[in-house]
C-alpha cells in the first residue's frame, strides 16, 4: 500500500513538474513571440502607417484627378476648363461640404460603433474569428477606419497575415490622426462607386448630376448602399437592387436615431432622378481639345526636364496626382477656331486616294500665350492624338522669310526696307538659272526690299540670305527663335549623304530637311507685335499641387528675338504690304490693321499663312497628310482661313493699329532705284519716293542716278542662259503695259498690281520642297559671285543700309511710279 502511494505521488510529482516545464516554456515563448511581434509592429507597421498618413495628407498614394483653369483675358476670372481623369476618376471633398445625412448613411450600414472604437470593433471581429473557424455565411468584421486602410494600400487579399497587418494598422492609425471626422473624410474620397467613379464627390455628378453639397436624403443612402458591391448595386444596371438596400440603409438610420420617421417615410416615397446614362456616356467618350493634348505635353516635358522625373513619373503626376494647371487659353479664341475647323466649306476639298487636304492653325497673342490651338480639320476624336498643330513638321516654303531672311538682316543693318536689291539669279545650277521666281521670270532690276517681300520674289530673298550668311540665319533661328528642335545642322542619312538646313535654299526659301511646327511659325511671328521680343510659345503659366504648392512657372522670356526695336516696326512695314497689295490681300479686317506672309512650296504641297493683327500673332497650314499636289492653291487660300477665323475674334474690335513707334522714326525720301538720298536726276527721272527710318538710318549718301532705266512691268525679262545683263546700249527700252488697275491692289512702290499667284516656296533644283537629295543649289553656301558692287557686305558701298544690292551684273532700271503710287 505504502508502496503505492510513493509511486503515485512520484507520477504526480513529475506529471507537475512537466506541466510546470511547458507552462514556462509556452510563457517564454509567449514573452519572445510577443517581443518579436512588438518588434514586428514598431518596425515595419508603426512606420507604414506614419508613411501613409504623411501621404494622405499630401494627396500622395491616391489617383486624384488634375484641372486646367483658364483665365478670362478681360476680367482675370479663373474657370475650370478640363478636369484630366487618371486611371481612378476622384475629385477630392472636404468633409464640411459632405451632407452629414451621406456621413450618417455611411455609419449606420458599414460601422455602427464608428464613433466608439478605436479603429477595431472587437465584437465584430471575433464574431468574423468565429464565423471563420466554424462555417457560416461571411461575415464582416472591418471598420471605416480598416477598410481606408485596405483602400490606401490595395492590398485586398484574404490572408490572416493581411488580416492582422490591417488591424495593427487601423490602431496605429486612428492613434495617429486622432481625429473621427478626418477618418470619414479619407474614407468618403477613397471608396469605389462603380463606373470609375471614386468617392463621394464624383459619384455625386456621375449619378445624380450634382454637387455633393445638394444631395438630399434618399440621394445619400443611394451613394452609401453602392460601396458595398457596385455591380450589384449599379443604379443604371439594376435600380431595383440598390432602391432595396436604399430602403435597408434608412432602416437601420431610423434605428439608430438618425432619422425621424418622417423623414424616412419621405426618402422611401421619392422617386429617383438619375442622370441619363447616355450623359453618362458621353462623358466617357469626351475626348481632349487640341489645347487640353498640348499642355498635357508641355508639362510632363518640363516636369522631367526641371524636375529631373522620368517620363512616366511626369505622366502619373499630371493625369492623377491632383495638379492645378493654369493655362493661356482663351476659351472665346478656342471655340471660334473650333467651330470654322468642324466648317467643311471653309476648307479645300480635292479628295486625293480618300484623302482631303487637312489644316491647322496656332493663335497666340504678342508675348507668346497660346490662346487657341487646332490640329486638324472636323471633330477631334480621342485623347493625346497627332497634332499637325504641334507635332507635325511641314515645309514652311516663303512664310519662313520673314523669320530667317528680312528680319535678321535687318537686324544687323545690312538692309532696310526701302533698301534696293536686284531681282535676278544669284548663279547657274546644273545648266539652269537659280532661284527662279515663281513665274520663271526676273525684272533683272534692282527692287525695294518691301516690295520684294510683299511679292514673294525669290531672287531677292536670296540675294540678302547671301549678304546676311546661312549660319547667322540658322544661328538666329536656333538660338533666338525657339527653332531648334526643327532646324537640322549636319545630318548623316543612311545612304552615306548629308543633309544640312545651314544653306541658302533650306533658310531663303524654305526648302528645310524636316520642316518645321504651325507652332513655332506662330511663336516667331509673335515677336513682330511684341517689340522685337520672342518670350516662347506657352500654353500654360503655372502649375500647383493638391495643397497650393506651386510645382511649375513658365514666365514668358524676355531675352530672346531681335536684338533691336526697329527691326520689328520695319518688318510690321514691310509685312503690311502682303495683305494691302501683295500675296495676301484678302487677309483683310474692318477696323484692323493686318501684316502677314504667305507661303507655297514649289511642289505645292503645302501652303501657309502666317499673319499678325495688333493683339494676335496666327499661323495656317494646309496640305495632305501625304505629299500630294495642292493644285491650284496658293497662299492666299490659307489666308481665307485665317481671315475668317481672325474677323470673329476680332468681332467688336475698331480702330486697332500696329505700335509705329513714332518717337524713334523719321519721315524722309529716297530714290526707288539705289534706297540713297535722292539727287535732282532721281527727281527729274521721277523715282522718289518718302520712307520711314529709324532715326539714325536714315540715307545721307547722293545718289547719282546713273545706269537706270524703266522696269518691264510686262512680267520682266526671261534670264534663261546667263546673269549678266545686256548693255543699256544694246537693249531696247520697254514701256509699261497699258491697262486699267484697282488702285486698292497696287504696290505703292512698282505701280504693280498685286501678285495673282503668289510665290513659290523653295525653289531648289530638285523642283520640291523635300530636300531629297541636296537643298544646296550650288554645292556651297558661298554665292557664285558677288553680292556687293563697292566689294563689302553694305549694298552700295557704304555703311548706308539704304544702296543698291547688285549680285553681279549692270543696273535695270525700276518702273515709273503708277498715278496710283501714293509716293511718287
Amino acid at each position: 500500500m505504502a508502496t503505492g502511494k510513493r509511486k503515485s505521488h512520484r507520477f504526480g510529482h513529475g506529471l507537475a513538474r512537466v506541466l510546470l516545464t511547458l507552462l514556462l516554456i509556452g510563457v517564454l515563448c509567449g514573452c519572445f513571440c510577443g517581443m518579436a511581434f512588438a518588434y514586428y509592429v514598431h518596425a515595419y507597421i508603426n512606420p507604414s502607417i506614419e508613411e501613409t498618413v504623411s501621404e494622405m495628407s499630401m494627396g500622395m498614394g491616391l489617383d486624384l484627378n488634375s484641372f486646367i483653369y483658364s483665365v478670362d483675358p478681360e476680367t482675370g476670372e479663373e474657370k475650370l476648363y478640363e478636369t484630366l481623369k487618371g486611371t481612378e476618376n476622384r475629385i477630392w471633398v472636404d468633409g464640411d461640404q459632405i451632407p452629414q445625412n451621406l456621413k450618417n448613411a455611411v455609419v449606420a450600414i458599414e460601422d455602427q460603433r464608428f464613433y466608439q472604437h478605436k479603429g477595431v470593433d472587437w465584437k465584430r471581429t471575433l464574431g468574423a474569428v468565429q464565423t471563420w473557424l466554424f462555417g457560416g455565411g461571411q461575415y464582416g468584421g472591418s471598420t471605416i477606419t480598416q477598410q481606408l486602410i485596405k483602400n490606401m494600400t490595395q492590398e485586398d487579399d484574404y490572408s490572416v497575415k493581411r488580416k492582422v497587418n490591417e488591424i495593427f494598422r487601423a490602431l496605429a492609425f486612428e492613434k495617429e490622426i486622432d481625429d473621427k471626422e478626418r477618418i470619414l473624410e479619407m474614407y468618403l474620397n477613397t471608396i469605389y462607386l462603380g463606373r470609375n467613379t471614386y468617392g463621394v464627390k464624383t459619384a455625386a455628378a456621375t449619378y445624380f448630376g450634382k454637387e455633393i453639397s445638394d444631395l438630399d436624403l434618399a440621394e445619400c443612402a443611394i451613394l452609401a448602399g453602392i460601396t458595398n458591391n457596385p455591380s450589384l448595386y449599379d443604379p443604371y444596371t439594376y435600380p431595383s437592387n440598390i432602391k432595396k438596400r436604399q430602403e435597408t440603409i434608412l432602416e437601420q438610420m431610423l434605428k439608430q436615431g438618425m432619422i425621424t420617421q418622417a423623414e424616412h417615410d419621405a426618402a422611401v416615397a421619392e422617386e429617383l432622378n438619375y442622370r441619363s446614362v447616355e450623359l453618362y456616356n458621353q462623358d466617357l467618350s469626351e475626348p481632349y481639345t487640341y489645347f487640353t493634348d498640348a499642355v498635357i505635353k508641355d508639362v510632363i516635358k518640363d516636369l522631367m526636364d526641371q524636375k529631373g522625373v522620368s517620363q512616366l513619373v511626369a505622366s502619373n503626376m499630371v493625369n492623377s496626382g491632383g495638379l492645378k494647371i493654369y493655362a493661356t487659353i482663351d476659351t472665346r479664341v478656342q471655340q471660334i477656331m473650333d467651330e470654322e475647323y468642324n466648317n467643311a466649306e471653309n476648307f479645300p476639298n480635292y479628295e486625293r486616294d480618300g484623302m482631303l487636304p487637312e489644316s491647322a492653325m496656332v493663335i497666340t497673342d504678342k508675348q507668346g500665350n497660346i490662346r487657341g490651338i487646332v490640329g486638324g480639320r472636323g471633330e477631334k476624336k480621342g485623347k493625346l492624338s497627332f497634332s499637325r498643330a504641334t507635332d507635325a513638321k511641314r515645309q514652311p516654303g516663303s512664310s519662313i522669310k520673314p523669320l530667317s531672311t528680312y528680319g535678321p538682316a535687318m537686324d544687323k543693318g545690312i538692309i532696310v526696307p526701302t533698301s534696293s536689291v536686284y531681282d535676278k539669279p544669284l548663279k547657274e545650277v546644273d545648266g539652269k538659272m537659280w532661284p527662279r521666281n515663281d513665274s520663271g521670270r526676273y525684272t533683272g532690276g534692282p527692287m525695294v526690299v518691301k516690295t520684294a517681300l510683299a511679292h514673294s520674289v525669290n531672287t531677292v530673298a536670296v540675294q540678302i540670305m547671301n549678304m546676311l550668311t546661312p549660319q547667322a540665319s540658322f544661328d538666329f533661328l536656333t538660338q533666338r527663335l525657339g527653332f531648334q528642335e526643327s532646324l537640322v545642322p549636319n545630318r548623316q542619312n543612311a545612304d552615306g549623304s548629308v543633309s544640312s538646313d545651314i544653306d541658302l535654299a533650306p533658310l531663303a526659301l524654305g526648302g528645310l530637311t524636316d520642316g518645321v511646327t504651325v507652332r513655332q511659325m506662330a511663336g516667331g511671328f509673335s515677336a513682330f507685335i511684341n517689340d522685337g521680343v520672342f518670350g516662347g510659345t506657352r500654353t500654360y503659366t503655372k502649375v500647383l499641387d493638391s495643397e497650393g504648392n506651386v510645382v511649375l512657372e513658365n514666365n514668358p522670356r524676355t531675352d530672346l528675338g531681335f536684338e533691336n526695336v526697329r527691326t520689328a516696326y520695319y518688318m510690321l512695314e514691310c509685312m503690311q504690304g502682303t495683305t494691302s497689295f501683295g500675296t495676301a490681300t484678302n487677309a483683310t479686317i474692318p477696323g484692323v490693321q493686318t501684316a502677314g506672309k504667305t507661303g507655297t512650296t514649289s511642289a505645292n504641297y503645302d501652303i501657309w499663312f502666317c499673319g499678325l493683327t495688333p493683339k494676335y500673332s496666327g499661323a495656317v497650314w494646309v496640305g495632305y497628310d501625304k505629299n500630294y499636289t495642292l493644285n491650284g492653291l496658293y497662299g492666299r487660300n490659307a489666308a481665307a482661313i485665317w481671315t475668317t477665323i481672325m474677323r470673329r475674334v476680332h468681332e467688336g474690335d475698331s480702330g486697332l493699329v500696329f505700335d509705329s513707334h513714332p518717337q524713334d522714326f523719321v519721315n524722309a525720301s529716297y530714290c526707288m532705284d539705289s534706297g540713297l538720298a535722292p539727287s535732282g536726276a532721281c527727281r527729274s527721272a521721277g523715282r522718289v519716293a518718302t520712307g520711314r527710318f529709324y532715326k539714325d538710318q536714315v540715307p545721307t549718301e547722293i545718289c547719282k542716278h546713273q545706269g537706270y532705266q524703266k522696269y518691264n512691268l510686262s512680267g520682266g525679262i526671261d534670264v534663261p542662259d546667263e546673269t549678266k545683263e545686256p548693255d543699256d546700249k544694246d537693249k531696247p527700252e520697254e514701256k509699261p503695259e497699258e491697262k486699267p488697275v484697282d488702285p486698292s491692289t497696287v504696290d505703292p512702290e512698282t505701280g504693280l498690281p498685286s501678285t495673282t499667284d503668289p510665290e513659290g516656296g523653295a525653289t531648289n533644283p530638285g523642283g520640291t520642297t523635300d530636300p531629297g537629295g541636296t537643298t544646296d543649289p550650288g554645292g556651297t553656301t558661298d554665292p557664285g559671285g558677288t553680292t556687293d558692287p563697292g566689294g563689302t557686305t553694305d549694298p552700295g558701298g557704304t555703311t548706308d543700309p539704304g544702296g543698291t544690292t547688285d549680285p553681279g551684273g549692270t543696273p535695270e532700271p525700276e518702273p515709273e511710279p503708277s498715278p496710283d503710287d501714293p509716293e511718287a
